[in-house]
C-alpha cells in the first residue's frame, strides 16, 4: 500500500522565509526612514553648531564651547558611545571673504549610532552616521559708499546729473552715478564738457555736449532703493552742545555730541562735529576749517554763496566721522519716496582743496568750480547734482580722503 505525499513542510519552510522576507522590508521601511529622520536631525544639528563657532568667535568668546552647546540643546551629547561632537577652525582661504578681510572657517562633525528595531531579525543591530558642517566668520571692513562713485545723484525719477552752461566736469578716480529711472538720467549740453572714467544710469544717458570723454557709459543699472543706503549714512548727532567763539575760531563743546552754531559771514572752525541750526539762503561769508563735519540739520537749509562766498573746508582723517565734511539726513515722502527738500552751493576758493565727503541725499547739490587750481577731493552724494558758474569742476575723488563706511562681520554657512 502505497503513502501519499505531503507538501506541509515544504509550506512551513516558505512561509518562514516569507515572514523573514517581510520582516526585512519592515526593517527597510521603519529603520531605514528613521535613520534617514536622525541624520537629517543631526545635519541640521550640525549647521547650527557651526554657526554658533562662527558667531561666538567673532565675538571674541570660546567658539568650541558654543558649538558643543548647541549641539547639546539638539541632544548631542558628546557621550562618545552613542555620538560624538568635534569642532575644529581653519583660516579661511586668501579672497572668499568680503573686502579681501582675513575669515575663519567652522568644521563641526557628528557622528551618531542608531539603534534598530527590527534590523537585529537579519543581523543590523544599529546604523552609524556621520555628518559635517562649515561656518565662515569674516573680519569686518571699510568700504566706499555707492561703489566709489565720485558723483552720485539719487533721486528716482527725473534727470539727476545735469552738466549744463560751460564748466566742464573733470572728474577722476571714481564715475558718475544716476539712480532716476527717466530717459533723461543725467545729461550735459551745450559749452560744458564731460570727463570722467564711467556714467552709470537706471534710466538713459543723454550727453550731448561740447566734449565728453567717458571712458564707459552703462545704462539699465540696478536702482538703489532707500533701504539699500540709509543705513549705511552717517550717524545722526544728538547736537547737545553749543559751540563758542575764542582766539578767532568757533569750538566745540568738550564731551558734546554736535555743537550747536549758525552759519553767518566769516567763520573759522577748530577741529570737531558742528551742527548747523539755521538755513542762511544767500551767504557772502567764507568757511574753513580743518578736521570738521557740518552736520545740516535743517530739512528745508538753503546756502547759495555769492559774491566773495565759498567753502575751504578739509574732513576729519580718525574717528567716527572720518572724512565726512558735510551731511544731513534724506527726507522721504509717506511713501518712502527720496524728496529734494535742501538747496546748497559747493564753491571752493582759489588753490585750496575741499576735503571729504558731500553726503546730503535730499539736497539739490549746485557744483561751482574754483578760480584758482584747488579742486574737490571728495564724493559728492545728492539728490539732484548740477552745474553752476564759468570755471571748470575738478572732482579728484579718493577712497582715503571720503568717508567709507564700515561693513560688519559677516557669518554664513557654506557646506
Amino acid at each position: 500500500m502505497n503513502a501519499k505525499k505531503t507538501e506541509k513542510g515544504q509550506a512551513l519552510i516558505l512561509i518562514v522565509f516569507a515572514i523573514v522576507g517581510l520582516i526585512g522590508l519592515t526593517a527597510l521601511a521603519v529603520d531605514g526612514g528613521m535613520a534617514y529622520s536622525e541624520r537629517r536631525q543631526s545635519q541640521n544639528s550640525a549647521d547650527s553648531a557651526a554657526l554658533a563657532a562662527a558667531l561666538a568667535y567673532s565675538r571674541g568668546n570660546n567658539y568650541t564651547a558654543a558649538a558643543q552647546s548647541s549641539a547639546v540643546s539638539n541632544n548631542y551629547d558628546n557621550d562618545g558611545v552613542t555620538n560624538t561632537v568635534s569642532v575644529s577652525m581653519a583660516n579661511t582661504p586668501n579672497g572668499l571673504c568680503p573686502g579681501g578681510q582675513p575669515g575663519k572657517d567652522f568644521t563641526v562633525s557628528i557622528w551618531q549610532q542608531v539603534d534598530t528595531y527590527f534590523g537585529p531579525v537579519v543581523g543590523i543591530n544599529e546604523v552609524n552616521s556621520t555628518v559635517t558642517a562649515t561656518a565662515r566668520s569674516c573680519g569686518s571692513y571699510d568700504a566706499p559708499m555707492f561703489m566709489g562713485n565720485a558723483v552720485v545723484a539719487l533721486r528716482p525719477t527725473g534727470t539727476v546729473f545735469d552738466a549744463h552752461g560751460t564748466p566742464d566736469w573733470l572728474v577722476t578716480g571714481g564715475g558718475i552715478f544716476a539712480n532716476s529711472s527717466s530717459g533723461s538720467s543725467a545729461t550735459c549740453g551745450g559749452a560744458s564738457g564731460v570727463t570722467a572714467p564711467s556714467a552709470t544710469a537706471v534710466g538713459g544717458v543723454g550727453f550731448s555736449c561740447h566734449t565728453v570723454n567717458v571712458d564707459s557709459i552703462v545704462i539699465g543699472a540696478t536702482q538703489y532703493q532707500p533701504s539699500d543706503y540709509t543705513p549705511k549714512l552717517p550717524r545722526v548727532p544728538a547736537c547737545n552742545g553749543t559751540a563758542t567763539f575764542s582766539g578767532g575760531q568757533w569750538h566745540p563743546q568738550s564731551g558734546a555730541d554736535g555743537s550747536n552754531v549758525s552759519f553767518s559771514g566769516d567763520m573759522a572752525f577748530a577741529p570737531g562735529l558742528y551742527c548747523v541750526t539755521n538755513s542762511p539762503g544767500p551767504y557772502h561769508g567764507e568757511l574753513t576749517g580743518n578736521g570738521v563735519t557740518f552736520y545740516l540739520t535743517s530739512s528745508t537749509f538753503n546756502m547759495k554763496f555769492n559774491g566773495g562766498g565759498n567753502l575751504t573746508a578739509q574732513a576729519p582723517t580718525s574717528g567716527e566721522y572720518r572724512g565726512v565734511l558735510i551731511f544731513s539726513a534724506p527726507t522721504f515722502n509717506g511713501s518712502n519716496v527720496l524728496q529734494c527738500t535742501q538747496n546748497i552751493d559747493m564753491r571752493g576758493n582759489g588753490n585750496a582743496d575741499i576735503v571729504g565727503s558731500v553726503i546730503l541725499p535730499s539736497a539739490n547739490v549746485t557744483m561751482f568750480g574754483n578760480s584758482g587750481t584747488g579742486g574737490f577731493r571728495s564724493q559728492i552724494i545728492g539728490c539732484v547734482v548740477d552745474s553752476g558758474g564759468n570755471a571748470d569742476i575738478t572732482i579728484n575723488y579718493a577712497a582715503n580722503d571720503n568717508y567709507t563706511p564700515p561693513i560688519g562681520i559677516s557669518i554664513q554657512l557654506v557646506k
